[in-house]
């Protein structure tokens, strides 16, 4: 029995070998089966993505560099097959009228196999070319020029909200008011009696202008009701200048930025940027043709200013976004990329700025002509690739840090203003206190006005 088990456990295990190693030859077959085949390549120059960088002394010494060359250099290698790159040049994307159509006019000529930049198959273009597996899903993010900080001039009147202003200058006049009639009615102190009524209102209301900017005021009065009101200003005052000194440094020393634009909205919304896009790019033909909504507003914006449609030559992008005019819309992976370049370029300092992540996204894949041979193969290649991780190995050169310029990094949070909600206790002591002034100035008046009967009443012999 136990012989039985172990021939059949052999067995098995014999037929399992055997069909791997035969999936391993036929896979490795289907990997050569390219051998010695030539495939011509659309190139456009367009760093750091792709580069095509000519010898000063010797124009026809060309090199490529990027993403494509570094894919198709791992692809030929593993398949057997050699390669050669044509390029698309700024003179021929200005005649037909866009980078996309350019190199895919190549397909069509029969001048080149396989588009190497990356593109995204549509029901349209699925007519007259064909597309490898999917390469990649891309979000999109807003490329735009770095916010600029907001002037302070208005800092010192920021931590208070207008209603908050005015009511302090209320109740500075309701304080002096109180205490200058307390005093008037009270017949005046005995120091103050050649003061007239202005005076007194005058020398009441320095008093509590005094107190509360923090100088210090001296009240020469000794009566309760006139300590009752004095007391409760102070008592306010000191609230309102501690809570004042706090916000205005946060005002002064945190930086406050003009807003970053993150969607649709907020750039149709945006009176100092204009949307721009690649023309013929599948973004383009979204925004105009949309019918309703931010998009519409976008695309009349297009339409009232075409050039907005880029064709994307070198340096016109950078140009563009440099001017302060736009923020273009663009795969957020590249957008990261030509944000770093900028940085570089300008020594550090943050000249561009990207915003989150849009609710757009697009399948990119490799174009290719029609009825290419090898396809199947090719998309085995690339399917490979991914699942060895070399398709991630080299798209991880392409990841650029850039957090100190991510707005969500760099910008502190604006201070928010005191509202009047946050300053009603204050008030109301302040009111608590001038009225138990004036029931106390009552008081004392009835008070005096019974001893003053009381004197000169007759005495009874």
């Amino acid at each position: 029995m136990r012989f039985v088990q172990a021939f059949t456990a052999t067995a098995l295990m014999v037929y399992l070998f055997s069909a791997k190693c035969e999936g391993n030859i036929k896979q490795r077959n289907q990997m050569k089966a390219m051998t010695g085949e030539y495939l011509r390549i659309v190139a456009y120059h367009e760093p750091p993505i792709f580069s095509i960088i000519r010898n000063a002394a010797n124009e026809s010494l060309v090199r490529y560099v990027g993403f494509p060359k570094e894919v198709f250099d791992l692809l030929s290698k593993s398949m057997n097959f050699t390669y050669s790159f044509v390029e698309v040049t700024p003179t021929m994307v200005k005649r037909i009228g866009s980078i996309d159509a350019a190199m895919i006019d190549q397909l069509l000529q029969k001048n080149a196999d396989i588009n190497g930049r990356l593109i995204t198959p549509t029901a349209e273009r699925l007519a007259y070319m064909d597309f490898t597996t999917a390469v990649s899903v891309f979000t999109f993010a807003m490329i735009q020029p770095m916010p600029q900080i907001h002037n302070r001039f208005l800092a010192p009147i920021k931590p208070f909200q207008p209603t908050v202003w005015y009511l302090i200058f209320v109740a500075l006049a309701a304080t002096a008011l109180t205490l200058s009639l307390v005093k008037i009615c009270a017949g005046r102190a005995v120091e103050g009696r050649g003061q007239t009524n202005v005076q007194v209102l005058a020398d009441n209301a320095w008093y509590a202008l005094v107190v509360i900017t923090s100088q210090g005021g001296y009240m020469q009065c000794s009566r309760l009701s006139m300590r009752f009101a004095a007391g409760s200003w102070c008592l306010i005052a000191f609230v309102l200048v501690y809570a004042y000194n706090s916000t205005l440094v946060s005002y002064i020393s945190l930086s406050k930025y003009e807003s970053v634009v993150n969607t649709w909205q907020e750039l149709a919304a945006s009176s100092s940027l204009r949307v721009t896009v690649p023309r013929g790019s599948i973004s383009a033909d979204i925004i105009l043709n949309s019918k309703t909504g931010a998009l519409k507003t976008l695309g009349d914006s297009l339409r009232r200013n075409p050039d907005d449609l880029l064709l994307t030559l070198p340096g016109e992008l950078e140009r563009v976004l440099h001017s302060g005019c736009c923020a273009h819309v663009e795969v957020k992976r590249l957008g990261e990329v030509l944000v770093y370049k900028s940085m570089m370029e300008h020594q550090g300092e943050c000249r561009l700025t990207i915003g989150k992540e849009l609710d757009y996204s697009q399948v990119w894949s490799f174009g290719v002509a029609k009825h290419l041979p090898h396809l199947s193969t090719i998309n085995k290649g690339l399917q490979r690739m991914r699942e060895t991780g070399l398709y991630s190995q080299i798209t991880r050169g392409y990841y650029k840090s850039i957090g100190k310029c991510l707005a969500r990094q760099v910008y502190r949070p604006k201070t928010s203003q005191l509202t009047l909600y946050d300053m009603a206790g204050s008030f109301i002591v302040l009111g608590l206190g001038c009225s138990l002034s004036l029931i106390t100035f009552l008081v004392e008046l009835s008070v005096a006005s019974r001893l003053q009967k009381t004197l000169l009443a007759p005495s009874v012999i």
